[in-house]
């Protein structure tokens, strides 16, 4: 059925302009048994050709669940795909206390999209980017280290009603971005 899906929307993803396509692995409510890792592993080896077929990027992109359990998910998914190329979300890394400098270092390399966004001190989604715990400015470091050349958008997320307008939230984080970034 995924791949049915793909075979429709990539092509038409492709006509659009579109460039890159994130893919979430699933959550399976548990820690991943090797058999279902292996059969994880056989579709993304499907799924990566399908993609490149269509001039489009596949990325693996994290929730919590990929990079719980001392990232027990993409750990055993890069180990049977070592060609998957990464589109981290650094809010939900922190969310599953992965630190997203550790991250870059050891994973960088493969890194070709990724998604910023902040968490507060408490674990909550912030209402702009720079006004959580993220250390962003360690995490521009970490990138021009590697020279990171990959693609970056801000992802903005709420667990309840923010207090003002989304747009001015919006403006906060691409001004920090920008500011930290240079980008």
């Amino acid at each position: 059925k995924i791949l049915d899906d793909l075979e429709l929307v990539l092509p038409n993803l492709h006509k659009a302009g579109g460039k890159m396509i994130g893919i979430s692995v699933g959550d399976a409510q548990r820690k991943k048994t090797e058999k279902k890792l292996d059969a994880q592993a056989e579709l993304l080896k499907k799924i990566l050709p399908l993609c490149a077929e269509n001039m489009i990027e596949a990325n693996l992109h994290n929730h919590t669940y990929e990079v719980k359990d001392n990232m027990h998910d993409l750990k055993g998914t890069l180990s049977r795909v070592p060609e998957a190329k990464l589109g981290p979300d650094l809010g939900w890394l922190l969310r599953a206390g992965v630190d997203p400098v550790s991250f870059i270092d050891n994973y960088g390399d493969r890194m070709v999209y990724m998604h910023i966004r902040d968490l507060s001190a408490e674990g909550k989604w912030t209402e702009a980017v720079g006004e959580g715990v993220g250390n962003f400015p360690a995490v521009a470091k970490a990138l021009k280290k590697i020279n990171y050349q990959g693609r970056a958008a801000i992802e903005l997320a709420f667990d309840e009603p923010p207090k003002r307008p989304v747009l001015e939230s919006w403006e906060k984080s691409r001004k920090h971005v920008k500011q930290v970034f240079g980008w």
